[in-house]
């Protein structure tokens, strides 16, 4: 008997076909699973709430600075996108033994909130009172330095607490016991600290707001210094005004009397003032008769030297007009034609146009003539 040899199975290559692209797929979207598991190329329609910035990343870089609201997505290698709360974050710090200038321990409580910066935040305001925001470069340098305290309300309250105690040493130190624990004392106490805070948090990028000191007390020991303290001031400040009563009260004495006694010699020097004025009044009425009186005898002395300058002017008149008449009968003595003319000068200017003259031989009778244009006619000038 032959040897039975069963026959092989026939391979199925549709089967074999098959696996190896189901292979080959999943292969495939492993590999895109883990590159982006591992690269994280995208992030898609990622949200920020209204009290949020983003931090936006790539390749472990910060691109830029987003929000606060709205929805980003991006695309690239290693991207993501970061976020910040923006809320104030409550901080409440105490401290038991806060050492004042004079070396007495107190314990002081604060309260207040500090905030991470959006870009509408102020970061500064200038003494010429223009306001400095906080930019997106600022923001993401200090995202780089202190992103626990960016991202974590815990850590953010860890390090405030830090920073206000080394404001309170730094406050509470600069005064005494007294000028820490009363009530002017704190306000100036509460405006250090707050501006102490102010630049520490200015260092890590953020601000603070509604500083308030909640609560300053001094020890059993130093109360009884500062009651005693007080009651010497209060004693001190009773005496001095008793003090200054008195004063006052002399002062007004005095100047009762300063005033009695002006009275007085007011009185008197406003009669020794009439009996001067009087005397004045005197001495000018006699000056006045005198000068009246020298006045007069100027007068006549001018009156007397104007007359005889009267009589002499007159005197020299008389001589000028006399002297005028001798030599004007010296010329008509010497030229008896020209005393002709001038008599027939004088006859002539005495005639006017409208008479008329008839001369005739001496011995004959005139004879009267009447008509117009009778001949001859001798004009008469």
């Amino acid at each position: 008997m032959e040897n039975y040899r069963p026959e092989k199975p026939k391979k199925n290559n549709t089967v074999s076909g098959f696996n190896k692209t189901g292979i080959l797929i999943l292969a495939i979207f492993a590999l895109l699973v883990v590159a982006f598991v591992a690269f994280k190329p995208v992030y898609i329609m990622k949200g920020l709430g209204q009290q949020e910035m983003g931090v936006k990343i790539r390749a472990g870089e910060i691109v830029d600075i987003v929000g606060p609201g709205g929805i980003y997505s991006d695309f690239g290698l290693y991207v993501k996108m970061e976020s910040y709360n923006i809320e104030g974050v409550w901080f409440q710090v105490s401290d038991d033994e806060v050492f004042t200038k004079d070396m007495q321990p107190v314990y002081v409580e604060i309260r207040g909130q500090v905030f991470r910066p959006s870009l509408t935040s102020v970061k500064e305001k200038k003494a010429d009172g223009t306001i400095e925001y906080f930019s997106k470069d600022q923001i993401a340098k200090d995202f780089v330095n202190y992103r626990r305290i960016y991202t974590s309300n815990e850590t953010l309250e860890s390090q405030m607490d830090g920073f206000s105690r080394q404001a309170m040493k730094v406050c509470v130190g600069q005064n005494d016991l007294r000028g820490n624990a009363v009530a002017e004392g704190r306000d100036t106490l509460r405006n250090c600290i707050e501006s102490e805070l102010e630049k520490l948090t200015r260092e890590i990028g953020m601000y603070v707001n509604n500083i308030v000191v909640t609560d300053v007390q001094a020890s059993d020991q130093a109360m009884v210094v500062i009651n005693e303290t007080n009651q010497y001031l209060l004693d001190a400040e009773k005496a001095k005004a008793q003090s200054q009563k008195l004063e006052q009260e002399g002062k007004a004495n005095a100047v009762q009397k300063e005033a009695e006694i002006r009275v007085q010699q007011a009185a008197a020097q406003e009669t020794a003032r009439q009996k001067v004025i009087l005397a004045q009044l005197e001495e000018q009425e006699l000056i006045a008769k005198r000068a009246v009186i020298e006045a007069g005898k100027e007068n006549a002395i001018l009156e007397q030297q104007l007359n005889a300058e009267k009589a002499k002017a007159a005197a020299e008149l008389a001589k000028a007009d006399l002297a005028n008449t001798e030599l004007l009968a010296k010329i008509y003595e010497e030229n008896p034609s020209y005393y002709q003319y001038l008599i027939a000068q004088l006859n002539a200017s005495a005639i006017k146009e409208t008479d008329k003259f008839m001369i005739v031989p001496e011995g004959t009778v005139p004879q009267i003539v009447l008509g117009k244009d009778v001949m001859p006619t001798v004009p008469v000038e």
